[in-house]
């Protein structure tokens, strides 16, 4: 097991990456885009700073209420993901707005995996449980899972029998450690497994599914 992967955004701009990488931390995974045209303004920065060090890099996008094929669009022209890049869907409410269906989501896992073979990670935690009210999905359980749940341990969506990634803390709540050096509190994940295992597997693209058959 290991807690060495970060998620961040411009909320945690400026960061000091060799301080990142002398901390141990093997992934980084960064806010790239918000609905149909917002970008994240530290993305490209981040980015270009991350890539002189050894870390695993991928992005996310927060989901909107938004049309979905110009979410879809908007997220892979600012993120333009290489094939060890991890890909991934921020399914939460939105506080500011008109949040994602369900039904939207599902449209936007199914053009991610058109435009780029795979499907993408699924990120969610409260508001993800509360839209499959008990109810297993027959499409967004391909995605790879990265369950937010700061606990002891999280207690999984209907469907999913394994997550890829835990968000176990937002910095404050959740498990320790909750400070990374070089960025202070911040989202950390683990996973379940070992470093070696852990490079082998991201960026958890994958066509089979991940879940149990009831």
């Amino acid at each position: 097991m290991i807690r060495r992967i970060v998620d961040i955004s411009h909320h945690e701009d400026p960061i000091d990456f060799a301080k990142v990488a002398d901390d141990g931390i093997v992934a980084i995974i960064a806010k790239a885009s918000e609905g149909a045209t917002w970008a994240d303004p530290a993305y490209q920065k981040f980015k270009i700073a991350a890539a002189k060090y050894n870390f695993l890099w991928g992005s996310y996008h927060f989901g909107t209420g938004a049309d979905v094929a110009r979410q879809v669009q908007h997220y892979l022209s600012v993120v333009r993901p290489t094939a060890n890049e991890l890909v991934c869907l921020d399914f939460e409410e939105n506080p500011s707005g008109s949040s994602m269906t369900l039904e939207q989501a599902h449209s936007f896992v199914a053009l991610v995996k058109e435009q780029i073979e795979n499907y993408p990670v699924l990120y969610g935690g409260l508001w993800l449980k509360q839209q499959l009210n008990g109810q297993g999905d027959e499409m967004l359980m391909y995605c790879p899972l990265w369950i937010a749940q700061y606990a002891k341990k999280p207690i999984l969506p209907p469907g999913w029998n394994k997550y890829a990634l835990w968000q176990y803390t937002d910095g404050t709540s959740g498990p320790k450690p909750h400070d990374v050096n070089g960025i202070g509190p911040c989202d950390r994940n683990q996973y379940n497994g070992t470093i070696a295992q852990f490079r082998r597997a991201w960026p958890f693209r994958q066509s089979a599914r991940t879940f149990e058959t009831r």
